[in-house]
Parts: C-alpha cells; structure tokens; sequence
C-alpha cells in the first residue's frame, strides 16, 4: 500500500494598493495619448494662412485671433511668403471656430490707433496686437487675404460725389453737417482724372437723404474760421470740436429746393459758406425712424405754427 504525499501549500496571492496604483499609470499613459490624439486630430479646428502687407505686432506662439472679444485661435508662424513683401500668418482655429474658416471671410489686424479724434484698440496695450475676423459665408478655405484696416458697415443712404480744389483736412470718415447735426460721412477720395479736383465720395444716411437736392450746396467747414467786424469785433467759430482734428462738411438747401439728390448727384464743395447759405430755412419733411413693433415713438410730432 502506497504512502499517501502531503498537501503541499498554496500560495496565497494578495494585492496591495501599490499593484494597483503601478498598473494605474500605463493605464493612464495610454488615456493620456489617446486624448491628446483626439484634440489634436480629431477636435482640432482649421490651420489657416493670412496675407498681410504689414504684421507689426504680431508674434509667434504668443498672439491671439479673436472674435467679438473671444480667442478662437493663436498665431503659430510668421514668414515672408513672396517677393511683394507680404507677410505669411499662419494660425491654428480652435474646433468650435471652424466654421469662420470660409471665403468671404475677412480678417485684420486690430492695433492701438488714434484717428479722427478717437481712441482705439486699447485692449491691444496690455493683451498685444491681434487678428481679427468678420465672417463670410462660402465655401471653406484655408487660405485668406487679410484687411488693412477693419471694413465699414455699409449703412442704408445715397452716394454722392463732391468736387473740391483741395482737400484741407478731410479724411476717410469724416463728418456731413446740416445745422451741426451729422447726417453723413466721408467714404474716400483720390485726386480726379484731369488732375484740376479732389473727387471725394461721401454718404448721405438714409434718414436725412431728403435734406439733399439738385441745388444744395457743401462747403468745407473743418478748422476755425474767423470774422473781424467793424463793431463785433473778432468773432471765431468751428462746426464742432471734430473737425477742428478731422475735418468736416457742412450742407445747406435753399428755400426754394430743386428735386432731391439721388446716387452720383455731383456737387462743388467750396472752400468756405457764402453768407446768405446759413440763412436758408427749408422746411423738407424727413424720413421718422420706425418703431418697434408695439412700441411708441419716444419723439412727439412738432407742428410748426
């Protein structure tokens, strides 16, 4: 008869927290990389090329797009793209900007400036300069040429066109007076194909587009203009503290008013106002500004008497 063995032992198998805590962190190496992978492949936005004339400001790793006040993307180059000069900006779109990345698209610079007696793009003091975008609506694309300067909004008006022997302070911008209240602006200006005017294109809004007719008449009403009487004195006026920095035009119409002014009407724009301008007192009714739906002008009616 066989001797019978002995049991032998088993060995008893216990995990501590530090197993764990080992077989934790290759667990979390590989979540770690496939995260990464998802945001930089999967959720990542647009990489993008801007062509600017001028990037001053602009820096690598460091700068920001933005839009309405939010960064939607940083500047991840900067290089000379052609022989023009122009400078290549190329920038990564976070996931959720994506769609900004579409012809029609327009982007700029924003920059500390001061022009026509304001101040803007202060932010850009303590943040830097930034790009910026007004976004467009065809088809996608990568590659855009940047703005100079941020676009006008177009505002409902007519165009008209001014004839002047020289341009004194006018700029792009500047205000259109009737009775010292703006009622437009200057569009731009270039030097007139026989060379003998300064063609200026300026708006008239929409609102006060009836103020203007056939026989109206502009006049430069930028700096100071000074009258000495022989019992007055010396009298000093300006349209308004405005144009004493960026110019100004002032309009006057005649009692007796021609048909109004459409797009094109051309007009002369004199150097300075003829006395008897300031005296007419036309009475042209305007263009009320609709309310609201359910809400009530804040404007009484005024009946002349």
């Amino acid at each position: 008869m066989s001797e019978k063995k002995p049991a032998l032992p088993k060995a008893k198998i216990e995990k501590d927290f530090m197993t764990w805590f080992i077989w934790l962190l290759p667990v979390a190496a590989v979540g770690l990389c496939g995260w990464f992978l998802l945001h930089d492949f999967i959720f990542a936005g647009p990489t993008i090329t801007i062509y600017f004339q001028n990037a001053d400001g602009l820096q690598e790793q460091n700068s920001m797009v933005k839009y309405r006040g939010i960064k939607i993307g940083q500047i991840e180059s900067l290089k000379l793209a052609d022989k023009e000069g122009r400078v290549a900006v190329r920038a990564k779109l976070d996931y959720s900007a994506g769609n900004i990345a579409r012809q029609g698209t327009v982007f700029w610079i924003v920059r500390p400036e001061v022009k026509l007696g304001a101040i803007s793009g202060l932010q850009t003091i303590v943040s830097g300069n930034f790009i910026t975008a007004e976004p467009g609506s065809g088809e996608r694309t990568n590659t855009f040429i940047g703005a100079e300067e941020a676009p006008v909004q177009p505002e409902p008006g007519i165009i008209i066109t001014l004839l002047a022997d020289d341009l004194g302070a006018l700029q792009n911008q500047s205000e259109i007076f009737y009775r010292g209240v703006q009622v437009g602006e200057v569009l731009d200006f270039r030097l007139g194909d026989d060379s003998r005017h300064i063609v200026v294109h300026a708006r008239i809004l929409q609102n006060f587009a009836p103020l203007v007719r056939m026989n109206s008449k502009f006049w430069n009403a930028g700096g100071i203009n000074a009258h000495l009487g022989l019992f007055s004195g010396l009298n000093i006026t300006a349209e308004s503290a405005q144009t004493l920095i960026s110019g100004g035009i002032a309009l006057a119409t005649p009692t007796d008013y021609g048909p109004a002014a459409t797009n094109g009407a051309v007009f002369m724009l004199s150097d300075k106002a003829d006395s008897t301008w300031q005296d007419w007192n036309p009475v042209i009714p305007l263009q009320a500004v609709p309310a609201a739906a359910g809400e009530k002008s804040p404007l009484p009616d005024i009946q002349a008497h």
